[in-house]
């Protein structure tokens, strides 16, 4: 009775519907079983729907947005290259002109970007910087996206300088982060992570120049995401690492005792905030132990070596 009262298009859309409200929860609660529901519901969806209807592009894109939300948790490639293929076969279906082909252009080039930081593919991240680009002049000034575009724009360039160290990269990544920051003023949600790409970036080129105004800027701008990203922000045991590492920078490069024990307590407190399985642990005590290494060389006190090697240890 329901499925022939029932046409598929319609039923299609609810399964949709259903299937965006579980994800929605998801994203908010992190419950992984409304997520693997949410899947199952777009598939679904997807299968009922009509090879030539209107909506099939927005149906492929979020069957494909929830399983890179799947990979993302669980890492299963499989799930990301699949949204990969779907993310490209609704960009067919989004030719120039087409109202949603920056949001299409962008979401693929998301994906390979994750791809390429699993697989190491230069071609992928290649690609999702031309997509990338392609997006960008899609939006232009007074677009709502644009400054989602020049991050992502930048962030791509800055992993390919990382790859291939080419400056001209590194470059044009800064200038993009500068772009977007602007348009990223004192109240926006995203102005943190702007804050702190442009001083992670800031910082790359320190360390290939050496241009001492470079790591200054970055301090700066480390700091002023750090005030952002207040106790229980769930970024700012990084935003305490970043700024920590660029002051144990300047310390070994001017030998300025204050910029070291400053970022051995930024160390400290990164360290504090992280559960002992967490991912980035390893990392921020290797940090903490090389910054108490540096210290012991200046100042002779063994406390701060045995507590430097006991770190390394464990």
């Amino acid at each position: 009775m329901y499925r022939a009262l029932c046409p598929p298009s319609y039923r299609s859309l609810r399964l949709n519907n259903l299937a965006l409200s579980l994800r929605n929860r998801f994203l908010q609660q992190g419950t992984m079983s409304d997520l693997d529901r949410a899947i199952v519901h777009h598939r679904a969806a997807l299968e009922l729907l009509p090879p030539c209807h209107y909506s099939r592009s927005m149906f492929l894109d979020n069957l494909a947005l929830s399983l890179r939300d799947r990979f993302q948790q669980r890492g299963i490639m499989s799930d990301l290259d699949e949204a990969i293929e779907l993310h490209r076969a609704a960009l067919l279906l989004r030719p120039p002109g087409y109202s949603e082909r920056s949001s299409s252009l962008n979401n693929l080039a998301a994906s390979l970007q994750d791809r390429f930081q699993q697989r190491g593919i230069i071609f992928d991240l290649d690609e999702a910087i031309e997509l990338h680009r392609a997006a960008l002049l899609l939006r232009p000034p007074g677009h709502s996206d644009r400054s989602s575009s020049l991050n992502n724009l930048a962030t791509s360039l800055q992993d390919r300088f990382q790859q291939g160290g080419n400056m001209s990269d590194l470059d044009d990544a800064i200038e993009l982060h500068r772009a977007a920051l602007l348009l990223r003023p004192l109240g926006h949600s995203d102005r943190s992570s702007s804050l702190n790409n442009l001083a992670a970036s800031l910082r790359d080129r320190f360390l290939q120049r050496g241009i001492i105004s470079d790591l200054d800027e970055a301090i700066e701008l480390h700091r002023a995401a750090l005030l952002l990203r207040l106790p229980g922000h769930s970024d700012r045991s990084l935003s305490l690492n970043n700024l920590a590492l660029s002051l144990r920078d300047r310390s070994l490069q001017r030998g300025n005792m204050s910029d070291l024990g400053e970022a051995i307590e930024l160390h400290r407190a990164a360290l504090e905030l992280l559960p002992p399985c967490h991912s980035n642990r390893s990392m921020f005590l290797n940090n903490l132990a090389a910054s108490l290494h540096d210290i012991f060389q200046q100042q002779g006190i063994m406390s701060d070596l045995d507590e430097a090697i006991e770190l390394h240890r464990a």
